[in-house]
């Protein structure tokens, strides 16, 4: 009859008694013979085993160095088992009238196997020291070494006592012969104590042997504390001194019989701490060149040696050399778990495996689809022979507990075994069936062990803030599948290769073979824990929030932004959807670019301004609407974008500012590993919040109004994104906006500048002057058109100009004739400045030098030259007459506010070239006192001096023509000189230089300070822009006002910094001048210790103290008064003072009551240590 409930499937009793984890340590003869009938030997354990024997019967016949072995797999894989077994067969323990080579030898069953435990136990008797150094009661500190626990533990062994001191007494009194007489002594002194009993108390042993040693040799110790005040510790323990200290105790206590170190939990140990792993090296290595083959080691990890090796970058030669020193290495492999779980365990009787079979082979899509995870590893695939051997657990289950397991036992980086968590594979899989909690042995055939079952049997081993937080999920989040689903992914997360993702948790949670999937509850109950914030998804995939990411979150949802810092976001955001920047080519010659404008700014420059408008309602945004539409028929050259701000946007905008101002607040002060991966992940969940705010805002954009000149320019459904839906409005605006365009559509090259600066005439030239109609033909010759097209508008204008003083430079040209309704390339603007120039309509000055023709000098480097032309000026080309000659004079007259008296040629000319020498020397001084204050406004002076210089040195008639066409300028800079002169003293440069310094001191540091607001960001932003303007002389009031608000801003900042500063170290020097026997010591002595915290206990501070270095102080002050205290005992006491360092002992936190014990212990074992010798522990 089949089966019908999973009880009834398996080939043993489910209930009976199976021991979780095998302790290297246990000595109970009744548990050690259960261990060995329980112990599964699988032929990678087989091959081992013999191997290792092998070389073990071998090495008195070939002495070697090679004598170490390395033991790795998982927690739960069976290497304790296979440690302690293989150590106690050599050792050949008696088990009552049986020995433990003759009970493991018979259950192994292997022929060979049991013949080279006979020829071992006949041939080599062995001396087995057996410890587990993770729970080892005398690792005192992080820091301690394997040679001294080994050394301790070797001592223990063999009799001695286990403190170093006192096992040094014992040693030397022994090989004098004199330690049953001290025992007799210490009998007679201490009747009810027997000395091999008490002297592992050390705190009383130590005290009680130097009163024996005062008694025994009082010429030698003249007091009973003599002994003790003059003991030291010996920590030091080297690795040679262990290897000979092996073969001199053995040969005294050990019948020379050869020795086995059997060490659990070592590559735990000494993970990724250079010094230890060499410290284990040395051991090996010593013991192998001293023992020959006599002292072997075999040690426990959970990591394969070169996984281990390969983790550390330092010291790899030597750590290389490790990898040589362990010549035998046993690897046990997860199948080698699943196999022994199936058998010792899940083992079915014969109808059982038929009836499974059939089951899977009717099931088998179904249960392949719906509990398959995917992971970064290959896992074990659900077939026919691995689903009936593990039924009811699921093949990647066991792979899957190996990681919880291991988890547990290090969750909060706990580096200890945690008490309960010790359970293994087997042990769990026995409980799935018969533990109330689980009851999966009274259920019918097909039913699944689910991570639901798993969690439940090892929930008292998670934290318990963790526990708690899933057990009121029932309540807390309306939905059945909630706890199921944080159930899993609190499991999950122990197993870093399996990817916590909706899929693989549906997985884990599927219940039933041929039943339905349950992803769809999952995905809402994943929804619903999101929301209810708990769960995170992050990078890794989701997981249960710790304590210190509910504290953040609690604090990141209390944020809410300002207006201005929702405008600051969006802001953020228009401009990057603005990039790559939109653009069109207009007639297939020069790209145009819309410009961004924001908040009635620039933000990003071009040539047709988009004015974009957020409206923050629907009322809001149909007003804007209309008057956007009414502004653009007005402003002709603008584009204008109303785009609505809706809730979902306005939500993640607030998503971003949380992101921002947690990271603000929290990144100078993370020191923490999970503070520094709390804010990488904010940064990660602000940058997708960035991208949902342009995603939202974008698709906004999308479905608003554009206007230009008053018509709907709006996105169509072929505009999908910003950028394309901007450029089919620049393509529909630019022929309007540039309608002059075409007159210079053309690729001008250097080429084309050079031919018409050196051809004899104007027959051949270039393509681009006929194409932009530039020559037209005179009676049978060509000659350049200058009276109408680009060329007569370029004319007229610096025709103008020059009427009304200017001599316009370069730079003005390509400003006017590159901007509405022209558009011209600055090329095209110095082709057509050329025309004129060869045209004779025109002259230029550069650099001194006047220009008439092309065949003049300078003129080829003016126009090949875009940096010279810019500087270079240009006038209309004039025949001096009287009327030019007035002219002149009328504008002496307006620039110097003289009178000429003789209107001729010669003195009007005499009586410009004397101002422009007379007056050079105040514009010189001006502009001199701006580069020296490094002020801006320069370039009017440098143009007008050059100016100047031209008219002394050239003759009569450029001297009038110039001055009259360009007077205007000098005008101007004369006018400014003075008003410089007139308002800047010292008084002023002081202001601008303070201006000036909190600009590129102060504000690059306030700029970061999360107290800093948004008015203060703007008063910088105006402060900067002040500074800048050429007519800064008439802004002084504003400038010395926001300089003055940002200086104060500084200034309290600083100030409130010193105090801080101040007070922790007050308080800091009241706890030393309180620490006992400060009054001791000599004056000097005190002022040398307390000069690190006085020099800092001061509001006396420069000004030019840097901020983030009075805050480092602050973070010191501890330290350098633990520094100054440990100073004082030191001097007082002398080497009496021992400080113990309470981290040590509590490296990675606390998690359990059984951490807690465990790091108390060893505290308390480390400071009794000292007291035994009379020293005196300062707790760290």
């Amino acid at each position: 009859m089949a089966p019908q409930y999973i009880k009834e499937i398996f080939a043993r009793d489910i209930h009976r008694d199976i021991r979780e984890v095998i302790k290297v340590d246990q000595a109970d003869e009744e548990v050690i013979r259960a261990e060995i009938g329980e112990y599964i030997v699988t032929k990678t354990i087989l091959s081992n085993f013999v191997e290792i024997l092998e070389a073990y019967s071998e090495a008195p016949n070939k002495p070697s160095d090679r004598m170490a072995v390395w033991v790795s797999g998982f927690f739960g894989s069976g290497k304790s088992s296979f440690a302690k077994l293989l150590g106690l067969a050599l050792a050949n323990r008696q088990l009552g009238s049986d020995t433990t080579s003759e009970l493991l030898a018979a259950h192994i069953g292997d022929p060979k196997v049991q013949v080279l435990i006979k020829t071992v136990v006949e041939k080599i008797p062995t001396e087995a020291v057996i410890f587990d150094v993770a729970t080892e009661r005398g690792v005192m500190h992080g820091n301690q070494m394997l040679t001294e626990i080994m050394y301790r533990q070797l001592l223990e062994h063999l009799g001695y006592a286990r403190d170093l001191d006192l096992a040094e007494l014992e040693i030397t009194l022994e090989g004098e012969g004199r330690l049953d007489k001290f025992r007799e002594v210490y009998k007679k002194l201490y009747p009810t104590k027997d000395w091999d009993h008490a002297k592992n108390l050390v705190a009383f042993a130590m005290n009680e042997a130097s009163r024996v040693l005062h008694d025994l040799e009082p010429e030698t110790y003249s007091s009973p504390d003599s002994w003790v005040k003059g003991a030291r510790e010996r920590a030091d323990v080297s690795p040679n001194h262990l290897a000979q200290r092996c073969k001199e105790l053995t040969a005294r206590r050990g019948e020379s019989r050869n020795l086995v170190f059997v060490i659990d939990e070592v590559g735990q140990f000494v993970a990724r701490t250079v010094n230890k792993m060499l410290d284990l090296q040395g051991i090996v290595q010593a013991l192998g060149r001293v023992g020959q083959g006599k002292f072997w080691v075999v040690v426990t990890s959970q990591e394969k040696l070169s996984e281990l090796v390969g983790g550390l970058d330092e010291s790899r030669v030597e750590l290389a050399r490790l990898m040589d020193r362990f010549p035998l290495q046993v690897h046990l492999e997860p199948s080698d778990i699943s196999e022994v779980t199936s058998k010792r365990v899940l083992a079915k009787t014969a109808d059982s495996e038929k009836t499974l079979a059939a089951l899977f082979e009717a099931s088998r899509g179904s249960l392949t689809a719906h509990a398959t995870l995917s992971a970064d590893i290959k896992l074990p695939q659900i077939n026919r022979e691995s689903f009936v051997e593990l039924y009811p657990m699921v093949p990647y289950q066991v792979d899957f507990v190996i990681h919880v397991v291991s988890g547990l036992r290090t969750q909060g980086g706990a580096s200890r075994h945690v008490g309960g968590a010790n359970r293994t594979v087997i042990k769990l899989a026995q409980q799935l069936l018969a533990h109330p909690k689980t009851g999966l042995g009274e259920c019918a055939v097909g039913q699944l062990v689910t991570v639901e079952h798993i969690y439940d049997l090892v929930r008292d081993n998670i934290d318990s803030m963790i526990r708690e937080k899933i057990d009121r999920l029932v309540t807390e989040v309306d939905h059945p599948f909630a706890q199921r689903v944080a159930k899993s992914i609190c499991l999950l997360q122990f197993v870093k290769s399996i990817h916590r993702n909706a899929e693989n948790i549906a997985a884990t949670l599927y219940p039933k073979v041929g039943g339905d999937s349950v992803r769809a509850s999952v995905d809402q109950a994943l929804q619903a824990l999101v929301a209810a914030h708990k769960i995170r998804l992050g990078d890794d995939g989701y997981r249960i929030p710790t304590p210190i990411e509910d504290d953040w979150e609690t604090q990141r949802a209390a944020l809410k932004p300002k207006r201005a810092d929702t405008n600051q976001i969006l802001r953020e955001a228009m401009e990057r959807l603005w990039q790559p920047q939109p653009s069109h080519t207009l007639l297939g010659t020069r790209v145009f670019k819309g410009s961004l404008w924001l908040d009635g700014r620039e933000r990003i420059k071009g040539d047709i301004p988009f004015q974009v408008i957020l409206a923050e309602d629907k009322t809001d945004y149909e007003q804007l609407c209309d008057e956007s539409r009414r502004r653009s028929q007005a402003e002709r050259e603008t584009v204008f974008w109303v785009v609505p701000v809706d809730d979902r946007i306005d939500k993640a905008v607030t998503e971003v500012f949380r992101s921002k101002e947690m990271i603000t607040k929290k990144e100078r002060g993370a020191q923490t590993s999970s503070e520094t991966t709390l804010l990488a992940e904010e940064g990660r969940r602000r940058d997708t919040h960035r991208g949902e705010v342009r995603r939202l805002l974008e698709q906004a954009a999308l479905t608003s109004m554009v206007y230009f000149r008053g018509n709907d320019r709006s996105p169509d459904e072929n505009d999908v994104t910003v950028i394309k839906a901007a450029e089919s409005v620049l393509a529909q605006a630019l022929p309007d906006v540039f309608d002059h365009f075409s007159d210079g559509a053309a690729r001008v090259t250097k080429k084309d500048l050079t031919a018409l600066l050196e051809s004899e005439d104007l027959r051949g030239l270039p393509s681009v002057f006929s194409s932009l109609k530039l020559l037209r033909n005179e009676g049978g010759t060509l000659i350049l058109e200058t009276e109408s097209g680009p060329l007569g508008e370029m004319l007229t204008w610096i025709s103008n100009k020059s009427d009304y003083g200017i001599n316009p430079q370069g730079k003005a040209l390509e400003a006017e004739f590159g901007s509405p309704p022209y558009g011209w390339d600055v090329d095209v603007v110095k082709l057509f400045t050329l025309c004129l120039l060869r045209a004779g309509q025109i002259t230029a000055n550069s650099q001194g030098l006047s220009i008439g023709t092309v065949d003049d000098l300078g003129a080829s480097d003016v126009f090949t030259n875009n940096t010279k032309f810019r500087s270079a000026t240009f006038r209309p080309k004039k025949v001096l007459d009287f009327a030019e000659v007035v002219k002149a004079a009328d504008a002496f007259k307006k620039t110097f506010g003289e009178e000429i008296k003789q209107l001729t040629q010669d003195e009007v000319a005499k009586a410009i070239r004397e101002k422009a020498v007379s007056r050079q020397r105040e514009l010189r001084e001006v502009q001199a006192m701006l580069d020296r204050h490094q002020l801006p406004g320069t370039d009017l002076f440098t143009s007008s001096i050059s100016q100047m210089e031209q008219i002394s040195t050239t003759g009569e008639e450029d001297t009038i023509l110039g001055f009259a066409s360009g007077h205007a300028e000098l005008k101007d800079a004369l006018a400014r000189a003075a008003d410089i002169q007139s308002t800047i003293a010292e008084p002023q440069l002081q202001m601008l230089s303070r201006a000036r310094r909190v600009l590129k001191q102060h504000w690059p540091f306030l700029a970061h300070e999360p107290n800093t607001t948004d008015d203060d960001r703007d008063c910088a932003e105006q402060l900067t822009d002040l500074m800048q303007k050429e007519t800064f002389y008439k802004e002084f009031p504003a400038i010395d006002q926001r300089a003055g608000r940002l200086e104060g801003l500084y200034e309290s900042m600083f100030t409130a910094t010193v105090q801080a500063r101040c007070e922790c170290y007050s308080t800091a020097i009241e706890q030393l001048e309180s620490t006992v026997g400060w009054d001791q010591l000599q004056e000097d002595v005190r002022h040398r210790i307390g000069d690190p915290l006085s020099s800092r206990a001061t509001s006396d501070v420069p000004c030019a103290t840097p901020i983030p270095q009075l805050r480092a102080d602050i973070d010191a002050c501890d330290k350098r008064l633990g520094d100054a205290v440990a100073e004082v005992h030191r001097l007082l006491e002398g080497d009496r003072i021992v400080q113990v360092k309470v981290g040590g002992h509590f490296k990675g936190g606390v998690e359990s009551v059984e951490q807690l014990d465990s790091a108390l212990s060893s505290l308390r074992e480390e400071c009794l240590h000292h007291i035994g010798k009379n020293k005196r522990v300062l707790i760290q």
